[in-house]
């Protein structure tokens, strides 16, 4: 099987391609390949699928002239690498029960979501769901996960100082249990928030404290990932040997990993920065070789993140070597992207470069409204590297537009916010620009001179007048401040109030409906029929008889009080409490009616949670609603069908009785009121349950033959078992 392919320069600059081969006794390698220009595909069956990757290559490297592998490939449609990972994930996800497993998946999940394809919201729903584990089980080790996640949603949101706050809350608890596996990742995320943050000291210890955990676990992943944030790292310093030094030994490592596509996808990003480092080099062919390789692999395995930072790079390298229209045209593609994906931080990087190419272009007022925009959200998550750069590009836009004055403010809050070891302005231009301000200062003085005398009185009136007008102001947006805090503050407390009420309204109704639940369940009118024919048994000398019926009796009475101790109980218990009130009926109502009970064998009886005591109301609502007031010889039948939907349980009770018509038409019989008002409860404490359910949670269908006459009902329930709230 052909699982790799790839190009090799040699001294000459010839180019050949090469191919990796799987055999059965091990991979046999047909050209070693050069691991700058290495790329992994997905499985290749067919020699068509591989002589159109071939064919990309060569157009790529130049083999094939004037051609260009973006140009050939734009609507290459993307690989699903990604999509299948989730789909994967998803399939076992199902299989496993409730616990430590299940927070593992949901925790691969969120990842994959918010990392590959860029979709937070998504990545946030399944942070949820593990927090919502720790809640069920109260495991802190489930709790610490939890914010991990939150954590790693919120560093891809661009919320650094809230993401901080939640991996530091799993720092603690690794301090405490000696989790060093979850510590190590941690610190790694944290690591890499430091660097955003334009916080690089922090950072590089942080990274080689990760460094040195990994290297005790003996982790080769991690050390390799190490590698490539420490390139990240030294590239953002200026310190582009030692990046491509560090991304170097990254790659070394990634080669003899296993092609899972957790390393495809650090592999991609290795390859990015590579060409973010000849990029700053100068050197432009090569640089553009690494971003093409990168496209293609993002494109192949479905990661939005990486196709749209790998875009963004090829615009800024077109805007370096004057390609102005090329570099907006990706520049813009990178940014669609991203604004689809709420990749606030990369959307903020999008919006300087875009607004500093419309500089260049001689779009003064597009440019001004990007970088505004992109310094306005920079601020948000207070990034200083982001808000340094906007500084910068908006100096340039103003010395362009010659407003001398803005340009020089916009360059003195560039020199306070940039680090002090990175991209350090020359005296000489600060000078200039100081310079230039003064002297067209000087000539507005000049301009001026002559109406000096003129206006001196009225601009000493008018100065006066400002001052009063600026005292007014002042005092009444204060004013407006404090009752606008107040009204906020009181509406806060009136809105926490009202969500405490209602949950405790919610749980009282909650309680409330298990209690009319199980007063439904032991219906007095059952209970004295059920000892009056024990009694009627032993009078006639039926000692076995009653010795059965007693022993059926009290099993059904000791389940239902089981039963309603919890208010889930297993598929397992609920099914057994329903055949015992089944069989006690069939010992009431000898010969009148017959069940069958039919579970799907991919549900885990012992593993599926739901209510308690839901379905036997209707059971009873089948055999007095319908089967006893049958008025032919023919005998009841009762099935009973489970199988499972989704998150949900699908149960189906059907019966050959009289019909929901001849039934309403009997009401008078006390009976028949009871089980009406179980089924009522019943459907009242699905609805409670799965509050966001907005279907019926129990739908009644009477079933008519061809002359529309009723020949018996059907009951379906939808049983929530995904989310259980104790």
């Amino acid at each position: 099987m052909i699982n790799t392919i790839g190009i090799d320069n040699n001294v000459n600059g010839n180019r050949t391609i090469y191919l990796a081969i799987e055999k059965h006794n091990g991979r046999r390698v047909i050209k070693y390949p050069s691991k700058m220009f290495r790329l992994w595909l997905p499985d290749i069956r067919t020699m068509a699928t591989l002589s159109f990757y071939l064919l990309s290559l060569n157009f790529l490297y130049g083999l094939t002239p004037k051609e260009n592998l973006w140009q050939q490939n734009q609507e290459l449609e993307e690989a699903t690498a990604v999509q299948s990972e989730v789909d994967s994930l998803k399939k076992i996800l199902r299989r496993t029960p409730p616990g430590a497993g299940k927070a593992e998946i949901y925790g691969q999940l969120c990842a994959t979501y918010v990392g590959e394809l860029g979709e937070g919201d998504v990545a946030r729903l399944y942070a949820d769901s593990v927090k919502w584990l720790a809640d069920k089980f109260q495991d802190e080790s489930l709790f610490a996960a939890s914010e991990y996640y939150y954590g790693l949603v919120d560093r891809y949101d661009g919320n650094y100082t809230q993401a901080l706050d939640r991996l530091q809350r799993t720092i603690d608890y690794c301090n405490t249990s000696g989790d060093s596996s979850r510590m190590v990742s941690t610190l790694f995320q944290m690591a890499l928030i430091h660097q955003y943050l334009g916080d690089y000291e922090e950072s590089l210890i942080v990274s080689y404290r990760v460094m040195d955990l990994y290297a005790k676990e003996g982790s080769h992943y991690g050390m390799a990932i190490s590698f490539m944030h420490l390139g990240n790292l030294f590239l953002r310093m200026k310190d582009n040997d030692k990046a491509i030094e560090m991304f170097d030994q990254a790659l070394t490592i990634f080669d003899t990993l296993e092609a899972s596509l957790k390393v495809k996808m650090s592999m991609l990003r290795v390859l990015i920065n590579l060409g973010n480092s000849y990029r700053i080099l100068k050197q432009y062919e090569k640089a553009r070789k690494f971003y093409d390789q990168s496209l293609l692999i993002s494109r192949l395995l479905g990661s939005k993140r990486t196709t749209a930072t790998t875009l963004n790079n090829i615009g800024s390298m077109l805007r370096v070597i004057g390609q102005y229209d090329s570099a907006l045209v990706y520049q813009l593609k990178a940014l669609a992207i991203r604004e689809q994906t709420s990749q606030k931080d990369k959307i903020v990087i999008s919006l300087l470069n875009i607004g500093g190419t419309y500089t260049l272009i001689g779009d003064y007022s597009l440019a001004n409204q990007f970088l505004l925009r992109g310094l306005s959200m920079a601020k948000e998550f207070q990034s200083k590297p982001l808000i340094r750069d906007a500084y910068e590009e908006l100096s340039a836009l103003y010395s362009t537009q010659k407003n001398f004055q803005k340009a020089y403010d916009y360059h003195q809050l560039f020199a306070v916010m940039k680090d002090s070891v990175l991209n350090e302005l020359t005296a000489t231009q600060v000078s200039e620009l100081a310079t230039k301000y003064k002297t067209a200062e000087k000539d507005k003085q000049i301009a001026l001179l002559a109406k000096e005398k003129e206006i001196q009185k009225k601009e000493g009136q008018r100065q006066a007048a400002l001052n009063k007008a600026y005292i007014a102001g002042l005092v009444f947006i204060i004013v407006v401040g404090a009752l606008i805090f107040y009204i906020i503050r009181q509406r806060l407390h009136l809105l926490a109030k009202n969500n405490e009420i209602k949950e405790v309204d919610f749980k009282r109704q909650v309680t409330e409906l298990q209690m009319k639940a199980l007063r439904a369940q032991i219906n007095p009118h059952f209970l004295f029929n059920c000892m009056n024919a024990i009694n009627l048994m032993i009078l006639k000398g039926q000692t076995e008889n009653a010795s059965l019926y007693l022993a059926k009796f009290s099993r059904l009475v000791r389940l239902i009080l089981e039963n309603a101790e919890a208010s889930a109980v297993t598929l397992e218990s609920e099914m057994a409490l329903l055949e015992s009130y089944m069989q006690l009926e069939e010992l009431r109502l000898p010969g009148r009616f017959g069940y069958r009970i039919s579970v799907d064998e991919s549900i885990g009886l012992r593993n599926t949670y739901l209510p308690s005591m839901v379905l036997q109301p209707v059971v009873e609502n089948a055999i007095w609603h319908g089967i006893v007031h049958k008025e032919d010889e023919a005998k009841g039948n009762i099935s009973i069908d489970v199988r499972q939907h989704e998150d949900e349980l699908l149960c189906t009770i059907e019966d050959n009785g009289v019909g929901r018509d001849k039934a309403q038409q009997m009401r008078d019989k006390s009976v028949i009121k009871n089980r009406s008002l179980g089924i009522k409860i019943t459907e009242e404490r699905l609805r409670l349950r799965n509050r966001r359910h907005n279907g019926e949670c129990i739908q009644i269908t009477v079933l008519k033959d061809r002359l529309y006459h009723a020949i018996g009902t059907r009951v379906t329930i939808h049983i929530p078992i995904a989310e259980q709230h104790d």
